[in-house]
């Protein structure tokens, strides 16, 4: 044995000294890894610090240190692959017996890597935003001189000519020696290498990486097995990514012959009211206002509930949470059991008539959790898993570059990278959605999610650029929301965080306008029915109502979002037009079904069919919308909302993360669960009138508003007047079997 370990060392140091590239990219990754793991890793989730709740992390290390190993394989493959590449002649003499000056390795490491960083910065500076502002506020300077001064395409032509010089070389170099065989091997490892990047496969990488190294040691009657055997390897692990299918079929599946396609086009956290069209200004977006200029138009249109799991549920079952059962963001597998099979869903009625599917990134991380009844699902899980391989991605900044496609494109080498909340980039997404227009047997019915407009907020390059140039506050890039802090920025502060926001609006109206362009160019546009909409909205500082959704039903931010739908050409035409009278999220359900030719009566909806609309721009009815909060994050800060409610723990202290549900973070506990149900503002609104709910520890509080002269909710009128909402709301909620009144509380009936 010792023997053997002394030839080992031997060889090492040997290889060493000879320059190895596979093993000085090793130390050179090693290095990096530890560096940022003791430098870059900190108690802050998306700027807010968890520290004290540090002790319900310690059962996730394991995870953490899988995560590690992962990252930094898939980096030691990455980087393996770059030093070859940009090695040029210096590595083909290494593998004939010559030695590499060990700097050069280092040098050119370093130099790609520099390269890199400053191109991934300065089009995604607010992927960097916990970096700079929350553990190295000391380089600052260096983000703002990036992102002022220069665009990514400045580093990525470097980091091109820098390649493109390196593989002239060596390709002049196997040319003059007259290695043919050699040249050819290059070219292929040169389009193996970008093969696999596209794909995000480090294995892919590696494999190709060690059969052009070690091609000396191989027989030629070896080779072209081993080459094979490279190809097949590497596309393999590459399609373990591929999307989640569902096989369950919903019941209720209709078969109908409409060839109308279906295109739901949204974005988390839009308010209506930051149009372009609404606000009377042309850039901010530009492509939504011509497509409004071809649909109905709702212009006082509400979300159900202002958090995204349950609002999409409402949205496409078209039924309210109490209904369904997804009340809030970390449903159970109780809560999530109706959806999909006894309460059925569009794309589980759709899905015998049309190819169903869904294309998000983080803020989607909601569909492959329930049985929505997509067949396709490209969007990211959230679980216990993802949320440690996010921490460990952005703990470990070098790689970073790299999942965020600075390097020529490329593909998701772990999968937590769409997952991120800094990366809602929609260039990532598109390709899935338009791969969905390929022509087929069938007409498509698909959901488009972009999360750029959630915050954080992620505007990539150019976009980001359309705020105040002169602002180098925490705000420039991006805006975290920390549930828990109720002071008021001041007014410099808030208008860049409205910029920030609009930024990342406009970049959604970008993706809008290649969607509807891509629609065009396959002749689809006049087939297919447009919908484009939101979950909910957003507070952005108006009044006291602080910063966020899900919290209070104050104003008209967070409830009221946009609804535009363009009709395809094979229906009925109707006029183009605006409509005022107020509508659901739930009306889309059965318009819908409407448009297709399939009738909604057997499946009891709450919803309006929009395409029946009265000759006025109003309803002849004083029509009444529901909307309810969600789960509260958390019990702290001095917000108005944290004043007049039912108390209950953190969510940090709330959740539980179950094994056996492929490691979900849920609220689980029935106690818990029942007491987030029973605290709920709830709030029923006509086109003139709003009244709130709130159950408080001193009684019921009854608020009502005046929509038209006090929109944002700041001068609570005498309860009595909204007298008619309050016998609606009560109507609603005991009528539907789900709800109970002890005295002037709803009580769920499970807690009776």
């Amino acid at each position: 044995m010792s023997e053997f370990w002394s030839k080992f060392k031997n060889f090492i140091r040997s290889e060493f000294n000879s320059g190895n590239p596979w093993i000085h990219s090793g130390v050179f990754v090693f290095v990096l890894t530890l560096l940022c793991l003791l430098t870059n890793t900190s108690l802050h989730v998306m700027g807010v610090d968890i520290s004290e709740f540090i002790s319900l992390f310690y059962g996730l290390i394991p995870l953490l240190l899988r995560d590690l190993s992962g990252v930094f394989a898939s980096s030691y493959a990455f980087f393996v692959g770059v030093a070859i590449l940009f090695l040029g002649p210096d590595f083909s003499r290494w593998k004939t017996g010559e030695k590499i000056e060990i700097y050069k390795i280092y040098l050119i490491l370093v130099s790609v890597l520099f390269l890199l960083f400053c191109g991934s910065v300065s089009e995604y500076p607010q992927v960097y935003g916990e970096f700079f502002y929350y553990r190295h506020s000391w380089a600052l300077g260096f983000l703002y001189f990036i992102t002022d001064h220069f665009s990514p395409f400045f580093f990525k032509s470097a980091l091109f000519l820098f390649l493109a010089i390196q593989v002239i070389r060596n390709g002049l170099y196997f040319w003059q020696s007259e290695s043919y065989e050699s040249l050819l091997r290059y070219a292929v490892f040169i389009i193996l290498f970008y093969s696999f990047h596209i794909l995000g496969s480090a294995w892919g990488i590696l494999s190709a990486s060690a059969f052009y190294s070690f091609d000396i040691l191989i027989s030629r009657s070896k080779k072209d097995l081993i080459f094979v055997a490279i190809v097949i390897l590497g596309f393999g692990f590459s399609f373990f990514t591929r999307p989640q299918r569902e096989n369950v079929i919903s019941k209720e599946a209709l078969e109908h012959s409409s060839n109308t396609n279906v295109l739901i086009i949204s974005a988390d956290s839009i308010r209506q009211d930051q149009l372009g069209f609404v606000k009377g200004e042309k850039n901010i977006t530009p492509n939504i206002d011509r497509l409004s200029s071809e649909s109905l138009v709702f212009l006082d249109h509400h979300s159900t509930i202002p958090r995204t799991f349950p609002s999409w549920a409402d949205f496409l079952s078209g039924k309210y949470s109490f209904e369904h059962g997804i009340q809030d963001m970390f449903p159970d597998k109780e809560d999530r059991s109706k959806l999909g099979n006894t309460v059925a869903t569009l794309p589980g009625i759709l899905r015998k008539s049309h190819r169903t599917y869904v294309v998000s990134s983080f803020a989607g991380d909601i569909f492959p959790r329930a049985n929505w009844g997509f067949q396709n699902v490209y969007a990211p899980n959230f679980s216990a898993e993802t949320l440690t391989q996010q921490r460990t991605i952005e703990s470990q900044v070098f790689f970073l570059p790299v999942l965020t496609g600075t390097f020529f494109g490329g593909g998701e080498y772990l999968s937590s990278i769409r997952s991120l909340p800094s990366l809602g980039d929609d260039s990532r997404i598109l390709p899935d959605l338009f791969s969905v227009f390929d022509k087929k047997d069938r007409p498509f019915f698909a959901l488009y999610f972009s999360s750029v407009t959630h915050f954080p907020y992620s505007p990539p390059y150019p976009f980001y650029k359309n705020t105040d140039p002169h602002y180098y506050g925490p705000s420039k890039y991006f805006r975290f929301v920390d549930p828990s802090n109720s002071e008021k920025p001041d007014k410099k502060e808030q208008e860049q965080i409205r910029s920030i926001y609009s930024a990342s609006l406009t970049a959604f109206d970008f993706s809008v306008g290649k969607i509807l362009e891509e629609l065009k160019r396959r002749s689809l546009y006049d087939d297919t029915l447009i919908i484009l909409t939101s979950d909910h909205g957003e507070s952005l500082f108006e009044e006291d109502h602080s910063h966020g959704h899900g919290e209070h039903l104050r104003g008209e931010g967070v409830t009221k979002i946009p609804l535009i739908i363009k009709l395809p050409k094979s229906f009925e035409r109707k006029e183009i037009r605006s409509f005022k009278g107020i509508t659901s999220s739930l009306d889309v359900f059965p318009t819908i079904l409407s448009v297709l030719g399939a009738s909604s009566e057997k499946f009891s909806l709450h919803g309006k069919d929009l395409t029946r609309l009265p000759k006025e721009d109003n309803w002849r009815e004083d029509r009444s919308v529901y909307s309810e909060t969600g789960i509260w994050f958390s019990d702290r800060g001095d917000h108005f909302f944290q004043k007049d409610r039912i108390r209950y723990p953190n969510i940090l202290e709330l959740h539980t993360i179950d094994p056996n549900d492929g490691n979900s973070v849920t609220v689980s506990d029935s106690y818990a669960k029942e007491t987030v149900l029973f605290s709920k503002h709830r709030m029923l609104q006509t086109r003139t009138k709003k009244l709130i709910y709130i159950p408080s520890p001193n009684g019921v509080l009854y608020t009502c508003y005046d929509r038209i002269s006090d929109p944002w909710n700041t001068k609570p009128l005498p309860a009595s007047l909204c007298g008619d909402l309050q016998r609606k709301l009560d109507l609603l909620l005991v009528g539907s079997g789900k709800w109970r009144k002890a005295g002037d509380y709803f009580l769920p009936k499970s807690e009776l």
